[in-house]
């Protein structure tokens, strides 16, 4: 047709060869230029994967030594025991029920006792019920999947009941952050956040305060928070600040304990003391965010009442390992210790 009509026929004359597909505009590659390219594709994968192997090696090795810090680090309060005071006497009693890795002696709160008319007043304690309301100000929400690996610190002697925070009342924080890691700040409110989320208590982070980590911590410190309890301290500290972080210790935590005659045991205050410079590097590797957090998550597990558990699918198991966050067992436990009762009397 074209021929009939005087068109010209644009491929006369033209071989399709090697001259000619080389200056097409647009060309195919040929099999040979495809296994190349193929070839190196999956060489530049195979590398890249290897960085990552790498990585991964990395990241587990800081987390092991990290899982092995937690284990001798925190607390195995089994030794705290409340301090019984004879009825006759009516005196209050108080326990800092601290978590440590190793044994060591119960130490009564520092007390100043007055005699007025044959009764003890003790003057080294705020009002009682400072800061209470007459109901708890938060619930535990139902856990998904109950589970029983969880422990507790302490129990009620007479009940078996985990002591527990008083829910009537808010839990308050102040935090020392002077070897703070970049992102700081927001592993310590997405941690505060899912301790409050699995107890109902109210978590409240007050803000910054140039109170060091000491052994030994006043529950009641009148001179600095007047008029209640002495907040949970969350300390960013090293080694020669806190010589219990001292080789391969990330961070410990626990809580004070006091007992009123007639009403169950309560915790009153607590403390984080976290590594500065050794979460530094971890917080540098893939991952380091959710790790550092997990340390965190892991050490108010042990302020509000839980102790280790051998499941390692949880995260208050002391080894660790990948699990970054409250898993059922935890969450288990952390839901029971938000139902703690009101203790007006302390």
């Amino acid at each position: 047709m074209a021929g009939d009509q005087g068109d010209e026929d644009p491929f006369e004359g033209l071989t399709l060869d090697d001259a000619f597909v080389e200056g097409a505009a647009l060309s195919e590659p040929s099999a040979r230029q495809r296994i190349e390219d193929r070839a190196r594709a999956e060489a530049e994968h195979r590398r890249r994967l290897d960085d990552r192997e790498v990585e991964l090696s990395a990241l587990d090795d800081r987390l092991r030594r990290r899982a092995r810090r937690r284990s001798r680090s925190p607390l195995a309060n089994r030794w705290a025991r409340l301090v019984t005071i004879g009825v006759l006497l009516g005196v209050f009693a108080g326990v800092v029920a601290w978590n440590a890795g190793r044994a060591r002696p119960v130490s009564d709160l520092v007390r100043s006792d007055t005699v007025v008319d044959g009764a003890v007043v003790v003057t080294d304690r705020p009002p009682a019920g400072a800061g209470a309301s007459a109901t708890p100000l938060g619930a535990p929400p139902p856990v998904a999947r109950e589970s029983s690996a969880h422990r507790f610190v302490q129990t009620q002697p007479s009940s078996g009941e985990p002591v527990a925070w008083d829910p009537c009342r808010p839990v308050h924080i102040v935090v020392n952050g002077r070897t703070s890691v970049p992102g700081a700040d927001l592993a310590l409110e997405e941690a505060l956040g899912a301790a409050s989320r699995a107890t109902g208590l109210q978590l409240v982070l007050d803000g910054p305060t140039d109170e060091a980590p000491t052994e030994g911590r006043a529950a009641y410190q009148p001179e600095r928070y007047p008029d209640r309890w002495a907040p949970v301290l969350v300390a960013w500290s090293d080694p020669s600040e806190s010589p219990r972080l001292a080789g391969d210790v990330q961070g410990w935590g626990g809580s004070s304990s006091l007992a009123v005659p007639g009403s169950p045991a309560v915790y009153v205050t607590g403390s984080v003391t976290l590594d500065g410079p050794d979460l530094a590097e971890l917080a540098r590797l893939p991952g380091g965010h959710a790790a550092v957090r997990a340390v965190i998550e892991h050490e108010l597990g042990h302020v509000l009442g839980l102790d280790h558990v051998e499941d390692p699918t949880q995260l208050m198991n002391p080894v660790g390992g990948w699990v970054t966050t409250y898993a059922d067992g935890d969450l288990t436990g952390l839901a029971k210790l938000g139902r703690g009762p009101c203790v007006p009397e302390v």
